[in-house]
């Protein structure tokens, strides 16, 4: 049985000072690397922002966390893993990061003044066949995690939803392994190995910094059978990009679940079609979905023993940039919406309704710090027996930028009827620490 590790108030306020001090002078100073700028420096996970229309879609590093750079690779690491490297002229490329959670709790099953926390350090490599075997659009991943847990999230306040997407017991091992191919001009792209569901399909605009679930993916199936972290599933998909702003999709993983306390045993297949265009000449982005998984179910209620064969649901996500000052594209206000809907004789939350706004840059001297507002809705299955119809959660966040390799967050949560139980509602308090090399 897996130990959590628990994070000591001390060492959490030791690691978070430093980055704090470094202040915003040292933010601005690069805040040409955070929009893309400096080599090697990834956007920020934007996607109605970082490009006029769909492509390839590009691996995301862990759950919901984006590296920006390399900036913590000392003197010594840059001359065996830089971009001037031999490494890096074959076409291999080393990534890190490491993200730390504090928490403390208010109202729910806990007890007085509890805290706890927890970390995550990711490990990856990637091998671009071109320069390394004269083999054109081949995409190698390798990744691996280590992640101490679970924290005081899923013991005391039991929701079907997911408060933390970082929440897990311990692990270390390689969660990712995969290869991608473009064909036809940038047109195909083909997938296949060890991945995250929800890095191609479900993902939300705008969602990718609240630190719950539900805002980059979709509740009714991130709580039943999606695979995704802290385990990859083994599967292949497709994306085809006729024309601009369009793509359709499908794939089919192996359905096994860290939501469901057995294993359904079959297949989950997933379509997805994509629009985006601009609308009043900001851009819109429109995704609709449906899944199918030909496991087999254990009724919500019904004879012990019994099974349902299948399960179906769809869902729909939308983005739109509302506004952005007329020099700075960059910044702004977006929006998302997503609908979605699954059997209620198998599924704890049978339909589920989320939106969200995010600014980017809402003061003039702190352009890339970040601004959250969401909200979700659970709607539980009448068939599970439940005392209450429904859970709801709202979320805020201010994310500091502090440079193009640190970001600090903190983070508050409130949960209504948390497990549709008789558990109270819950207050969450969280920071969030990103450090990238």
């Amino acid at each position: 049985m897996n130990m959590p590790v628990r994070c000591p108030r001390l060492l959490c306020l030791c690691v978070c000072l430093p980055g704090l001090l470094l202040g915003p002078a040292r933010a601005r100073a690069q805040a040409a690397a955070l929009t893309g700028a400096g080599p090697g420096v990834a956007a920020p996970h934007h996607p109605l922002d970082a490009r006029p229309g769909w492509g390839p879609r590009e691996p995301q590093p862990g759950p919901r966390v984006q590296p920006a750079g390399d900036c913590l690779c000392p003197a010594a690491c840059k001359k065996v893993f830089g971009p001037e490297t031999g490494f890096a002229k074959r076409g291999i490329d080393f990534e890190g990061w490491l993200q730390l959670d504090g928490a403390t709790l208010g109202g729910g099953l806990s007890p007085a003044r509890a805290f706890d926390g927890q970390y995550l350090l990711d490990l990856s490599a990637t091998f671009d066949t071109q320069k390394l075997a004269g083999w054109a659009g081949g995409t190698l991943l390798v990744d691996m995690q280590t992640h101490s847990g679970p924290n005081i999230v899923s013991q005391y306040v039991p929701a079907i939803q997911d408060p933390d997407n970082m929440d897990a017991h311990s692990f270390t091992e390689i969660d990712r392994a995969w290869y991608r191919q473009m064909l036809w001009g940038q047109k195909l792209q083909l997938q296949v190995g060890l991945m995250y569901v929800d890095e191609q399909f479900f993902t939300v605009p705008y969602g990718d910094n609240f630190i719950s679930l539900n805002f980059s993916s979709d509740a009714t199936i991130s709580t039943f059978v999606l695979p995704t972290y802290p385990r990859g599933s083994f599967g292949g998909s497709a994306f085809f990009y006729p024309v601009k702003g369009v793509y359709v999709s499908a794939g089919v993983f192996n359905d096994h679940s860290a939501e469901l306390p057995y294993d359904p045993g079959g297949d989950l297949w997933v379509t997805e079609e994509g629009w985006q265009h601009p609308w009043r000449g900001l851009p819109f982005s429109l995704q609709v979905g449906a899944w199918h998984d030909t496991g087999s179910f254990q009724p919500l209620a019904g004879p012990v023993g019994s099974v349902v064969p299948g399960a179906t649901g769809a869902y729909l996500v939308a983005g739109q940039k509302l506004w952005h000052p007329a020099k700075a594209p960059d910044r702004g206000l977006g929006a998302f919406l997503q609908l979605g809907s699954a059997p209620p004789t198998v599924a704890a939350i049978d339909r589920h309704a989320g939106a969200g706004v995010v600014w980017t840059g809402a003061f003039d001297a702190r352009p890339h710090d970040e601004i959250g507002f969401a909200f979700s809705d659970g709607s539980l299955s009448p068939q599970g027996g439940f005392l209450h119809g429904f859970e709801n959660e709202f979320e805020a966040y201010y994310q500091i930028y502090v440079s193009s390799c640190l970001t600090v967050q903190p983070d508050v949560e409130y949960w209504q009827h948390p497990g549709g139980r008789a558990t109270p509602n819950a207050w969450l308090y969280s920071i969030r620490m990103q450090h990238t090399f």
